[in-house]
């Protein structure tokens, strides 16, 4: 017996938040969270969730979304950076920060990201 089956990940169930940053979307209908190693996204006004495909190397300990609400960035324990497309929900870049990042925030504009790294930030 042949069968063919084509699942796609929709949600992630079972794992328990590491620690990291919570952040509202700009409108705050949205709350995003760091789920081990993936991102996941709580819509507070329909009461629906969903977890982004992509995961990082390990647990993610920052988040930043842009003021306009369309790029994340992830970063995770070892310093790996994921930049992506909240709507399309994909990786854009990956990023060695090589050390490890205590926070990452968006400038006002959505023009830059500084990342706190040791006992510097970095632009």
């Amino acid at each position: 017996m042949s069968s063919r089956f084509t699942f796609t990940f929709s949600n992630l169930c079972g794992t328990v938040y590491r620690q990291g940053n919570l952040l509202f979307s700009p409108d705050g209908n949205a709350l995003f969270s760091a789920v081990g190693n993936r991102v996941a996204s709580f819509d507070l006004v329909r009461s629906r969730t969903f977890t982004f495909p992509f995961e990082a190397r390990c647990n993610i300990s920052c988040l930043a979304l842009s003021p306009d609400g369309t790029i994340l960035i992830a970063v995770d324990d070892e310093g790996h950076l994921l930049l992506a497309n909240v709507a399309k929900r994909a990786v854009v870049a990956h990023l060695n920060l090589k050390a490890r990042v205590a926070a990452v925030k968006f400038s006002p504009n959505g023009k830059w990201a500084a990342f706190a790294i040791g006992r510097f930030v970095q632009v």
